[in-house]
This record gives C-alpha cells, sequence and structure tokens, in this order.
C-alpha cells in the first residue's frame, strides 16, 4: 500500500507538472499570436501616421482609406479581448496580463475616438470648414489620437515580453518537474522495466508534441526568437530570427556561440560600422554591452542598408538566455523623415519671417517691421513718425511705365537712406507710401525739419532713360507719448496731418494738431457707428426731383444717400461715403439704397404715383468692383427700364478700358439706362461719350450756373445739346436755380432740368407728401 501510495504520488506529480508543461506552450502559442497582433496594430499605426503626415488636409478619399487602418487595428485589439475563453483569461491574470488586457481595451477606446475625429472627413463638404472643424484641425486631432495607439501598441510589447518570460518559466519548471518525477519513477519501477520504458516512451512522445509545438510557435512569430544556453550557445532559433542575424540565415545553426555568430555576421557586413571602426571593434564593443547588462540588454541595432532592429536579451533562472529581435526600419526612417521635415520647416519658415520684414522692391523694412518696432518703441518712449505719401505717382505709372514706376519708388527709398539717421528706420508701407520712424528723442520739430529735407530732395527731378520724372510728395507728422496712444491710432494721426497737406495742394508738410485730433476722433465715431447705421436703416436715400423741360411734369428722380444720424442730424455723402470704401461696406451701403428706393417707388406706384425715371449715383472703379453686377441684379429684381445709372469720372472708360465697357454693356443687357455724370466738367470726355453709348447725357452744373450772365457757358450748353442730338440722347441739365434758367434751357432744347429751382433733395416721405398733396403743375409758366 505504502508502494502504492509513492507510486500514485509520484504520477500525480507527473500528471501534473506534464499539464503544466503543456499548458504552458499551449499559452506560449497564444502569446505569439498576440506578439503578431500587436506588430499587425503597430504597423498599422504607422501607416496611419505617415498618410496623415501626407496628408496635412485629408480629403474624402484619404479619409476612407484612413478608416480602413483604424478598423484594421480596432480588430486587433478585439480579438486580444474576445479571442480568451474564461478559463484561458483567468490563466494569463495569473501570469500577470492584466496591464496589457487594459492596454488593449484602452486600444479599442481610442480608436472609437480616432474613427469619431475621422467620420466628418468622409464628407466632402467638411473641406471648406475652419476653426476646430477644419480639415487640418481634424488632422492635428487624428494624429494625436493615432500617437496615443501606437504608444499603446509600443506599451504592450514589453507586457507581452513578461508575460512570455513567464511561460518560458513554467514550461521550463513543469519539463524540469516531470524529468525528476521521471527519474524517481525508474528508481522506484526499476523490477517494471518494461513498463517504465513504456510511461518513459508515452512521456517522450508528449514533450515531442510539446516541442513541436514550441517550434511551430517560434515560427509563426513574427519577431525573432532564439534561445542560448548557460555557455551561450544556441539552442534553437526561429527563421526570422537568423534572418536578422546574419546575411546568410543558414549560418547560424544550432551549437554555435553568440560570439561566433556574430562575428561571422560583421565579417558579411551584415551590420553596419560607424566611420573608422574595425570589425574586432564592433564585436568588443557588443561584448562589453551585453557583460554590463546583466543579460537584461534591450540595444537598437542599425543594419546595413539602413535597417533597423531593437535586440533584446533576458536571462533565466537556469542561465539561459532568450533573445527576440524585432525589425523597426519603417519606424526609424519614419521617425527620421520627420525630422529632417520640420527642421526643413524651421528653415523655411525662418527664411520666410526674415523676407516678410522687408520689402522686396526698395529693400527698406515693410508695414510688418515697422508695426513690430513701433509696438515696441510705444511701450517705453515717445515716438515721432512721419508719414510720406507720392505725389503724381500714377502719373509716372501711366505714361511712362511700371519700371520707370519701381525707378521712382527705389530713388525715393535712397533719398529716405541719406536723410535719416542710424536710429530711424525708414520702412514702406504701401504702393507709393512710406514711413520714417524716427530715433528716440525726436521730437516734432525734428520731424517736420527731417520732413522738410526730404521733401526738398524729392522735388529735385530724376530722369528715367531720356525722360524726366517730375514728382513729389506729401508729408504728415505725429508724436505719441507712451501708455496714451497705440500703434494705430498714432498712425492714423499721421494719416490725418498727411490728409491735410494733401488738401492744402500737396508737396507740402503738416503736423498733427488738436484740431486734427477732434477731426478724427469724429470720423473714427462715425466709422464705428457705420455698420449699425447700414443695419438699422439709418442709411436712407434722399430724391432729387428732375422734370420735362416743357410740361415741368415730373420726369425722375435722383437718388442721393443719406445718413439720419441720430445726434449729428442729416449728414451729407462726403462725410461717410469715403469711409464705407475703407471699412469695405460700400456694396452693403449700395445694396441698402438700391434696395429701399426700390420699395419706396414700389409703394409710390400704388398709391397711384408713378416716376419714370429713378437714377442711382455710381462711380466707374465701383461698377467694375467684384460683386457689383450681382448686387444690382438681386436688389433690383424687376421694372429695371425704369432705373438708370449715373457715371461718375466718366473718363476712366479711356483709362479702364474693355472692363469698364464689358460692365456698362452687362448692366444694359440686363435693362438698365445708363448717364453719363457731370458732362463738361472735364471728368467725362467726348471719346469717353462715344464708347459708352448712353441714354443721357448730364451736364454740370458748374456750367448751369452762369448762365444769363455768360454768353460762353450759354454757347457751350448749345453745344452740348447739339452733341446730345446727333448721338440721339437726351440731355439733363443740373443746377436749375431759377425761373430764367429754366426757360433759358427749355429754349436751347434741353429735355430734362434738375436743380433748386424745383426742389432740394428729400426725404421719401416729403416726397410721398409732395406728391401726393402738392399741384407741381406749372405749365402755366
Amino acid at each position: 500500500m505504502r508502494l502504492g501510495h509513492t507510486l500514485a504520488l509520484f504520477a500525480l506529480i507527473l500528471v501534473v507538472s506534464t499539464g503544466i508543461s503543456f499548458l504552458g506552450y499551449r499559452y506560449l502559442t497564444h502569446a505569439g499570436e498576440y506578439r503578431s497582433r500587436n506588430m499587425v496594430h503597430l504597423s498599422t499605426t504607422h501607416q496611419l501616421l505617415e498618410t496623415l503626415s501626407q496628408n496635412p488636409v485629408i480629403r474624402p478619399a484619404a479619409a476612407q482609406d484612413l478608416k480602413g487602418l483604424l478598423q484594421i487595428a480596432d480588430e486587433q485589439a478585439h480579438w486580444c479581448l474576445e479571442n480568451l475563453s474564461g478559463m484561458e483569461r483567468k490563466a494569463f491574470l495569473m501570469l500577470g496580463a492584466a496591464p496589457a488586457l487594459e492596454i488593449c481595451a484602452q486600444a479599442i477606446d481610442e480608436t472609437h475616438l480616432s474613427l469619431q475625429i475621422l467620420e466628418p472627413m468622409l464628407d466632402e463638404s467638411t473641406l471648406h470648414m475652419v476653426g476646430e472643424g477644419s480639415p487640418f484641425s481634424r488632422n492635428l486631432q487624428l494624429r494625436a489620437s493615432v500617437s496615443r495607439l501606437q504608444n499603446l501598441s509600443l506599451d504592450f510589447r514589453p507586457l507581452l515580453d513578461g508575460i512570455e518570460d513567464r511561460l518560458v518559466w513554467v514550461v521550463r519548471s513543469g519539463t524540469a518537474i516531470a524529468s525528476c518525477g521521471l527519474a524517481l519513477v525508474f528508481l522506484f519501477l526499476s523490477r517494471q522495466l518494461i513498463r517504465s520504458w513504456r510511461m518513459l516512451n508515452k512521456k517522450t512522445l508528449q514533450i515531442n508534441r510539446m516541442s513541436q509545438r514550441f517550434g511551430a510557435a517560434m515560427g509563426a512569430a513574427t519577431d525573432g526568437f532564439a534561445i542560448f544556453d548557460e555557455q551561450n550557445r544556441l539552442v534553437t532559433s526561429n527563421e526570422r530570427y537568423r534572418a536578422l542575424s546574419h546575411t546568410d540565415p543558414d549560418a547560424v545553426k544550432p551549437g554555435m556561440s553568440l560570439g561566433e555568430i556574430l562575428i561571422s555576421a560583421v565579417a558579411a557586413g551584415h551590420y553596419a560600422l560607424e566611420e573608422g571602426q574595425t570589425p574586432d571593434d564592433y564585436v568588443e564593443a557588443y561584448r562589453l554591452r551585453v557583460e554590463k547588462s546583466d543579460f537584461r540588454l534591450e540595444t537598437q541595432i542599425e543594419l546595413s542598408d539602413d535597417r533597423h532592429i531593437i535586440s533584446r536579451v533576458n536571462q533565466t533562472d537556469y542561465g539561459d538566455k532568450v533573445v527576440t529581435r524585432s525589425d523597426i526600419t519603417s519606424l526609424v526612417r519614419g521617425e527620421r523623415e520627420q525630422r529632417q521635415t520640420a527642421e526643413a520647416l524651421k528653415e523655411a519658415k525662418d527664411r520666410v519671417e526674415l523676407q516678410s520684414l522687408r520689402d522686396p522692391l526698395t529693400k527698406l523694412p515693410n508695414r510688418r517691421h515697422l508695426d513690430r518696432e513701433l509696438t515696441r518703441r510705444l511701450n517705453s518712449e515717445t515716438v515721432t513718425l512721419v508719414r510720406i505719401d507720392l505725389d503724381r505717382f500714377k502719373k509716372i505709372n501711366d505714361i511712362l511705365g511700371h519700371e520707370a514706376g519701381d525707378f521712382v519708388l527705389c530713388h525715393v527709398a535712397d533719398v529716405l537712406r541719406q536723410h535719416t539717421k542710424d536710429g530711424d528706420l525708414p520702412a514702406r508701407v504701401g504702393g507709393d507710401e512710406f514711413v520714417v520712424l524716427c530715433q528716440t528723442g525726436t521730437s516734432l520739430q525734428d520731424g517736420e525739419a527731417l520732413a522738410n529735407r526730404v521733401l526738398k530732395a524729392v522735388l529735385e527731378p530724376i530722369a528715367w532713360g531720356n525722360k524726366r520724372c517730375n514728382f513729389g510728395a506729401s508729408f504728415g507728422v505725429a508724436s505719441g507719448e507712451p501708455g496714451t496712444i497705440d500703434s494705430s491710432e498714432l498712425l492714423s494721426n499721421a494719416d490725418a496731418a498727411l490728409y491735410r497737406a494733401k488738401a492744402s495742394g500737396r508737396a507740402t508738410v503738416e503736423v498733427f494738431t488738436s484740431e486734427m485730433r477732434q477731426e478724427a476722433l469724429a470720423e473714427r465715431a462715425l466709422a464705428d457707428r457705420l455698420q449699425h447705421a447700414i443695419e438699422v436703416g439709418e442709411i436712407v436715400p434722399y430724391y432729387h426731383t428732375q422734370h420735362d423741360a416743357r410740361s415741368w411734369e415730373l420726369a425722375g428722380v435722383e437718388v442721393l444717400a443719406r445718413w439720419e444720424h441720430p445726434e449729428l442730424g442729416v449728414l451729407p455723402p462726403f462725410k461717410f461715403l469715403g469711409l464705407a470704401k475703407q471699412l469695405g461696406l460700400e456694396a452693403e451701403l449700395d445694396g441698402r439704397i438700391f434696395e429701399t428706393a426700390v420699395q419706396q417707388m414700389k409703394d409710390l406706384t400704388e398709391r397711384s404715383i408713378f416716376v419714370p425715371r429713378v437714377a442711382f449715383n455710381v462711380s466707374a472703379p465701383r461698377i467694375m468692383e467684384p460683386g457689383f453686377l450681382e448686387t444690382v441684379q438681386a436688389r433690383i429684381p424687376e421694372n429695371r427700364e425704369r432705373f438708370a445709372f449715373e457715371i461718375l469720372e466718366s473718363i476712366s472708360c479711356e483709362e479702364e478700358g474693355d472692363a469698364l465697357i464689358f460692365c456698362i454693356d452687362a448692366l444694359k443687357d440686363m435693362g438698365f439706362l445708363i448717364d453719363v455724370d457731370d458732362f463738361g466738367s472735364g471728368h467725362a470726355s467726348i471719346n469717353g461719350v462715344l464708347n459708352i453709348a448712353p441714354d443721357a447725357i448730364k451736364i454740370d452744373r458748374n456750367i448751369i450756373f452762369p448762365l444769363g450772365e455768360s454768353e460762353r457757358a450759354e454757347r457751350m450748353v448749345a453745344s452740348v445739346v447739339d452733341l446730345a442730338q446727333t448721338l440721339e440722347v437726351k440731355i439733363i441739365a443740373e443746377g436749375v436755380d431759377s425761373f430764367d434758367k429754366a426757360k433759358l434751357l427749355r429754349k436751347i432744347g434741353c429735355d430734362i432740368l434738375q436743380g433748386f429751382y424745383f426742389s432740394k433733395p428729400q426725404s421719401y416721405a416729403n416726397l410721398k407728401l409732395n406728391l401726393l398733396g402738392v399741384d407741381q403743375d406749372r405749365s402755366a409758366i
């Protein structure tokens, strides 16, 4: 009985140890599959980062590719959690796999987050989004999420190595226990040799099967895997390890020492040696690293042909070394490319930054450089500015060409360099605009003196080829104390002084004064309120009536913009049209005037008051602005034959050429009438009238005013009327302020009369009241 109990005990030990070994091999196979899935996941995240790097703005096609890669990564993470049975999960948790499984769960969550970020990019419409929802912003968010996925994948591998180490230990322990059990069984069962031999044969078969499974697991692993004994001789390895350890994988054979394999591989050129390093030096350096590491070594190694691997060496309690090698070539190359790209971008940014602070033509500092320096100085010191704008520069461009214009600009830049001091900063801030930021301590008087010196030098004619370039300049000087003014306000003050210089005859110097400050503040207040005024309807149309020269009946109205300011009263156009243009509100203002006037004319029609003709003032440059034709077409949708556009500055017909004629023809095609305004004032020309082919010519009021006192004015009006009759267009005379002039103009042959004799510009309410309640029939005259 005692022997039977002993045999049963030994049998139990053998069964347990064998079961442990079997499970260890089985779980080692699982670990190999986990490693394979991990490498797929790591490779997928790397592909994702490469795709994101190549597509800073992700389009739907690239987004679809990224989605496919994310789904592949998601499948790997799901497999890691779902492949295990309940018992296997408990076994893995006993082996310390909880952190690894937690990483898998985190990877699934992160993958879902990446898919959420990516989902909007599949839609083509998101390409035009800005801000946080823009494709570029989502690229950055997705890149951060994928980087976290890659870090999770990299963190998973060391945990898997630990699990494999424990499995190897379990396998070896189980095998060792089984071997000890067999030895004891042989001692105790010497009399039952045949039975023992059969048992041994059976156990040997089991071990062979487990060895085959272990070999299959090693062969399936995507990383190189090898075991060295305590003498550092190769026990076993997979094909991947041999390929990563030697240019000729067949040269790596069991029984070879680690040193022999290394020496052979170095001699075959498998490893990349540093410059001047011999193969012996390389082998010695590697040996020293292994010794110092106490066989706990993780080394990144560069192979020939720019390949890179990570080699890990772990020693078991029995002196064996488990070596794994992973190919990280794509990762290293990707990181290197990213570094090179970052360096190239930094160099390009530095070059652009340097170029962005200098005007390429004159080599003077530009507006950006000036703004930086001006802001810096205003923080701590009094600053004096000289603002310069060239006079008659456009004529040089138009007559002599842009090369002559560039020559003049460079000449002015040279003048500024000659007449400024080391601490001064001359800058070109616009087409023909310059600013001198004077050195510290420069007073307003000093700035004015500098401006006068530069003006004197600029007024000296210069030669371009065999022609003289005559031009001048206007100067505005302003100063500001730190803490009391910002750079924008100081520049505005200098602008105000400059405008005063231009208004006083050009080629002069003006210093900013308190009077100008009040004007600037008033203008700024208007500018601040203008957008609101347009939105709430403070900008309204006023109407100046036009009358038939024979019957005195209403022939039409001219629409004039007025600002009904709640504090300043009714403001004329010159107070706010320039501001609207500067603020980019001209189109919005025009649209409001057009739309309001059209609606009010419609209201009059519904009251049985028909206005035959409605004329709007518009400049030639405004007609050619992008969006003007679309604005007119949208705001005046019907009855366009009643509406006319009075073209100001029609001389531009000759200057602008086909572009203006095209826009005017487009207005005619829409059904609108075209008038030439201010004819005879110098703004219009006969050639311009012929090019426009208008429906009416409007004689300038400055020609009408002298009628009755100047025979020359009467002859001029008669000539214009003859010209109009020759061209078969109507004549409109404005500025009619007396009964005698009205009769004279009717006698000369004018068709329509307009002026204060008939009415002053009036609001819609007054116009409606007058047309409804006042008898304007002057047929008795």
